[in-house]
């Protein structure tokens, strides 16, 4: 089977002119938790993911040293969320990018969350996003298989 068979055609996007507080309010009504970036002529340029939003508030000494938390302002995080409301998407997504096209094979795309250790992948044409692909489509599909007479 191919990645078109199982995508989902509805894929959350923003662009790279939103905002973080934009993003925070999409990312609470999406479907997957994750929304793809694209620039103004509509090409893939990023992702941002719930972890993102969270890794963008935390100092980044934290990612050396877990044992600074206790140092932290207890109003630390909602001082972060209202200075960082209109940062820029660009800051927050991730740029490097892993996707299928329409027509690669459902291994192809389980493989690359598997080793990847991801659960969702854009799926492209011509740098365009026309899909998504999320673990849940494999297991659904997987399901199916197993239901099968």
């Amino acid at each position: 089977m191919k990645v078109t068979d199982i995508m989902d055609t509805t894929p959350n996007l923003a662009h790279t002119s939103d905002t973080f507080e934009h993003l925070v309010r999409m990312l609470d009504e999406v479907k997957y938790r994750v929304v793809f970036v694209v620039d103004a002529e509509d090409n893939l340029v990023g992702i941002v993911t719930e972890t993102d939003i969270v890794k963008a508030l935390i100092p980044k000494y934290l990612t050396f040293d877990e044992f600074l938390i206790s140092a932290i302002n207890e109003n630390y995080l909602e001082n972060k969320c209202i200075e960082s409301r209109n940062l820029a998407i660009t800051q927050i997504m991730t740029k490097t990018l892993l996707s299928v096209h329409e027509d690669d094979t459902l291994m192809k795309a389980a493989a690359l969350m598997a080793v990847n250790k991801i659960h969702t992948l854009p799926v492209v044409k011509d740098g365009k996003i026309v899909g998504i692909v999320h673990l849940m489509n494999l297991i659904r599909h997987i399901m199916k298989i197993l239901t099968k007479d």
